[in-house]
């Protein structure tokens, strides 16, 4: 299966982390993977890999042009802390046509965000997780385990 991930602003601290869990996942399970990110998550995820090592083979754009070219996928998993995420991620469905999931994450749980993506026909859940990934990664393995 060919997955589009989506990654925002990476000012949250379990970002990064929680992106290369989900990484290592997918690959693990043989499925290929883009990245569409905003340009300071893109730089943070090539120093979180200088060798490598969960990189190699991932393909990667900026996020705005995955919607001037539409790649060829067959599902869209999105990192979603914010309204810009929440736009992007809706906006990818929309451009796609695709299966779409996201994750909304916090310090607080935000039921607004969570209720755009399900209105939208994304299938959304919420963790509870800003510094500390753990929430985030268990909420990762429940939700796409068995893609």
């Amino acid at each position: 299966m060919r997955i589009m991930i989506i990654l925002g602003c990476p000012e949250p601290p379990v970002l990064v982390p929680s992106f290369m869990f989900l990484l290592n996942m997918l690959k693990n399970k043989g499925h290929e993977v883009i990245v569409s990110a905003n340009p300071a998550a893109l730089k943070l995820i090539e120093s979180a890999d200088p060798e490598k090592y969960y990189l190699t083979g991932i393909g990667f754009q900026p996020i705005d042009e995955g919607l001037k070219t539409r790649a060829e996928v067959d599902h869209i998993i999105g990192f979603a802390h914010n309204d810009a995420a929440v736009n992007y991620i809706v906006t990818y469905k929309m451009t796609h046509n695709v299966n779409t999931s996201a994750i909304v994450f916090g310090k607080e749980f935000n039921e607004e965000l969570l209720q755009i993506l399900t209105e939208n026909g994304v299938n959304a859940e919420m963790a509870r997780a800003f510094h500390n990934p753990t929430p985030l990664n268990v909420k990762i393995k429940k939700m796409f385990s068995d893609l």
